[in-house]
């Protein structure tokens, strides 16, 4: 009886992690993502153009939205300034000047890092992840409800009455925020840093007043912050009017708010501070 030849044994192919993705100008996706970019651009441009256009019908509105974001953005902006503040600012930070011999510049230089950088990720953070997924939310359900489709059919102009008041009070609430993280980071600095650190309230007060310049609460503090304001609203509203179908299309799209938001507020903070050191490289100077 013959021995029954058996099939040769094939290796096993080695298992790796999946191949990257590769984008092409024909990928629906792609495309999707260039096309919801124009949109928030032509939504912005739009909405720019009607909040300066009399009669001003959208500040009453925009008064109670910005009313709202402070409600929901105080305690929040309170809680993590004042943490970071304690474990960065005072105990590490604090340590190290001490290490240095310049412990008596602490106050100066925190109110340097808290209003060029610190003051507006953090209170970006808190905004967009509280005020900007709100606005979509609430936009997205008025989609699903079907609400937009009965303002058309009543002739009712949407960006008029539910964009433009939002945009405008993200734009102007943004940099009162970040006014107010910058004066709780002040007060809370005041009460502790002295003390903890070892030196008087008068050398506290002298290296915060040597470096407070105008350029400082212009640019920084003002201009990046109105316009990321802009930023917010502008990628919140059109999320919100955009998302899809159901549940599910609302929740995709307040989580793409909170992700895009994020990413811009990061990016267009490290952009315009290298740009303003650029400019004005006398603001690179401690003084005091």
């Amino acid at each position: 009886m013959g021995v029954k030849a058996q099939p040769p044994v094939r290796a096993a192919k080695a298992v790796g992690p999946p191949p990257a993705p590769v984008w092409r100008l024909t990928d629906a996706t792609l495309y999707e993502r260039l096309q919801s970019a124009g949109d928030m651009g032509a939504l912005a441009v739009k909405t720019a153009r009607l909040a300066v256009k009399p009669p001003y019908r959208w500040y009453r509105d925009a008064v109670v939205e910005v009313s709202s974001a402070f409600q929901r953005c105080v305690l929040p902006l309170v809680v993590s300034h004042g943490v970071y503040l304690i474990g960065y600012g005072i105990i590490l930070f604090g340590a190290i000047l001490a290490t240095l011999g310049v412990v008596e510049r602490e106050s100066g230089a925190i109110f340097l890092i808290w209003s060029r950088e610190i003051a507006t990720w953090i209170t970006g953070m808190v905004f967009a992840g509280i005020v900007g997924s709100a606005i979509t939310a609430d936009l997205g359900a008025r989609k699903i409800r079907e609400e937009l489709d009965a303002l058309d059919v009543l002739g009712v102009k949407k960006v008029d009455t539910l964009v433009v008041p939002r945009i405008v009070a993200t734009t102007v609430a943004m940099p009162l925020l970040v006014i107010f993280s910058l004066a709780v980071v002040v007060l809370i600095n005041f009460l502790l840093a002295p003390t903890t650190l070892g030196f008087s309230n008068g050398v506290w007060a002298h290296s915060l007043k040597a470096n407070i310049i105008p350029l400082d609460l212009i640019f920084p503090t003002l201009v990046k912050n109105t316009i990321l304001g802009f930023f917010v609203g502008v990628v919140a509203c059109h999320k919100g009017l955009t998302c899809k179908a159901g549940a599910e299309g609302v929740g995709r799209a307040v989580n793409q708010t909170v992700v895009i938001t994020f990413f811009g507020i990061w990016l267009f903070n490290s952009v315009f501070n290298l740009g303003y050191l650029t400019l004005f490289p006398e603001t690179g100077q401690f003084r005091g």
